[in-house]
């Protein structure tokens, strides 16, 4: 059910029930580790194909978006438009149900797809190590999830506020651990500085979005996953 919601990796058919709804956000950190390691597979091929940097590039770049089928930008571009509106809350909150793309998704897509980019390009062109791309899709999903578990939604309504019902402490813990022993292995592959920076990421842009929105969505969670992954890329491309 994880799988099905938030990849494009093709899937059995299963009958969803809601009694297994809240472990989709336990697994949420699974499905980063999937796209991870397939990012990391494919990039390296990618690198030894004699085809031009620039090229490399753009394919290296759409890879996780395409595995997750482009749901977290969506969630990234609406949030875009609800923060940078200025309006107030009430507005801001029918902003996010809009289906609409406004300026401000489009200045925000603008800004990613650029900070994607330059970092790829930077990376792929020093031949830096590319194991962080294995663990930044866990770990931008993993914390993402916590927050779900711990913050109350702004609607009722909608996948977040169905998933997290029978969430609580218990499940807190045990994704806490999950990613304790992922920072572990971040740590023996010597890319914990990246984690860390990814991690903080996404604990800035995360209370940034509750703080001005009042809740969490999965508009808010797309948000958070999509800026902390382009300032974990980022902050690879500079170290």
């Amino acid at each position: 059910m994880c799988f099905s919601m938030y990849t494009t990796i093709p899937m059995p058919y299963i009958e969803w029930e809601e009694k297994y709804y809240k472990y989709i956000i336990i697994y949420l950190s699974f499905v980063g580790l999937a796209i991870g390691l397939i990012w990391f597979f494919l990039t390296n091929i990618i690198c030894k194909v004699l085809i031009p940097l620039t090229v490399k590039t753009v394919i290296v770049c759409f890879i996780p978006l395409f595995l997750s089928g482009f749901i977290h930008i969506d969630g990234y571009m609406d949030t875009c438009d609800a923060i940078f509106s200025r309006a107030n809350l009430e507005k801001k909150h029918k902003i996010l149900k809009d289906s609409l793309v406004g300026a401000f998704a489009v200045i925000g897509i603008l800004i990613i797809a650029f900070v994607y980019y330059i970092s790829i390009y930077e990376i792929l062109k020093a031949n830096k190590s590319l194991l962080s791309l294995i663990f930044i899709p866990i770990f931008s999903r993993g914390i993402t999830s916590l927050f779900i578990i711990k913050i109350k939604p702004i609607s009722k309504e909608g996948f977040i506020a169905s998933f997290k019902k029978d969430l609580n402490n218990k499940h807190f813990f045990v994704i806490l651990l999950i990613l304790m022993l992922f920072f572990a292995l971040s740590y023996h592959f010597n890319v914990y500085k990246i984690i860390l920076i990814n991690i903080l990421s996404c604990i800035f842009f995360g209370v940034f979005c509750i703080k001005d929105l009042k809740g969490i969505s999965g508009d808010l969670c797309g948000f958070m996953i999509t800026t902390s992954s382009a300032t974990s890329l980022l902050f690879l491309a500079i170290l």
